[in-house]
């Protein structure tokens, strides 16, 4: 696979400019603050360690049946057309496997989440490293404003903070219908947890259609509650939670699918587009 090569002028025209605040390098899929941050669920771009530029594209995809990308659409903001248009060209060279019935590929539609990084490559040019990629549901973005977490009256009085991570149970038209904290979450205090689920339960997502039906699932969110009143923006971390099946640190707006029907076949991650 040859490499997607960026000019310099790419990667100027989608970085923050020098002045700015550090943006929040979160690894909370829902990030909620005591002070106005950056906005969650948006495609922001962010630096890594090594101070690479990240972004964290989402396509709706229809795949046939035999695992090959029929139609795709950038969900969100999406990337400036200079990366756009030429990741989607490689998104549909990709191999899939589709859901099945009866045990029979099927049309599939779902959606895919990647974390990608533009590394340098030669004298000003970048290339996209694929860091993550995901299928499955998506949390529907209509209307989840008004159903954002409440950080808790008692622990903004007390500057206390904490990441909350739920696995949440959807049925085959998106609706909610059961929360709770997933296996291995992190210790984490109750009001924080009383606040994710209650927003939680307001919530939709966009399941996975298999050959014309909505399938059930679940799904990993992580929320983020963030104390940033006592530390300069340059000082921000953010929380940390790795999620299961080697999948690296979430990007704002990120969810994890538990056993997708969908899955990416081709091998990516890792690589460099």
């Amino acid at each position: 696979m040859s490499a997607l090569l960026l000019p310099l002028s790419v990667l100027l025209s989608i970085t923050a400019p020098a002045d700015a605040p550090k943006p929040l390098t979160s690894a909370a899929a829902i990030t909620v603050t005591l002070e106005p941050g950056p906005r969650p669920l948006n495609l922001p771009v962010e630096g890594n360690a090594q101070g690479e530029a990240r972004i964290h594209p989402r396509f709706a995809l229809t795949l046939d049946a035999s695992g090959h990308v029929a139609a795709l659409e950038a969900l969100g903001a999406p990337p400036v057309p200079a990366i756009r248009t030429p990741l989607e060209n490689a998104i549909r060279r990709w191999q899939f496997q589709p859901g099945a019935i009866d045990g029979k590929p099927v049309e599939t539609k779902t959606t895919l989440a990647l974390d990608l990084s533009l590394v340098e490559h030669g004298e000003d040019q970048f290339a996209l490293r694929v860091d993550d990629a995901r299928t499955g549901a998506d949390l529907a973005r209509s209307g989840f404003h008004h159903a954002s977490p409440k950080y808790p009256s008692d622990a903004m009085r007390k500057h206390r903070g904490g990441i909350v991570v739920l696995r949440i149970d959807y049925d085959g038209e998106g609706h909610v219908l059961a929360t709770r904290l997933q296996d291995g979450a992190p210790a984490v205090d109750a009001s924080f947890v009383r606040s994710a689920q209650e927003a939680a339960r307001h919530w939709t997502f966009s399941p996975e259609i298999v050959g014309g039906h909505g399938l059930a699932g679940s799904t990993i969110v992580p929320i983020c509650f963030a104390d940033y009143t006592r530390v300069t923006p340059q000082e921000r971390s953010g929380c940390a939670w790795t999620p299961p099946a080697g999948h690296g640190g979430l990007g704002d707006g990120a969810t994890v699918a538990i056993d997708p029907a969908a899955r990416l076949e081709t091998a990516i991650v890792g690589r460099t587009l």
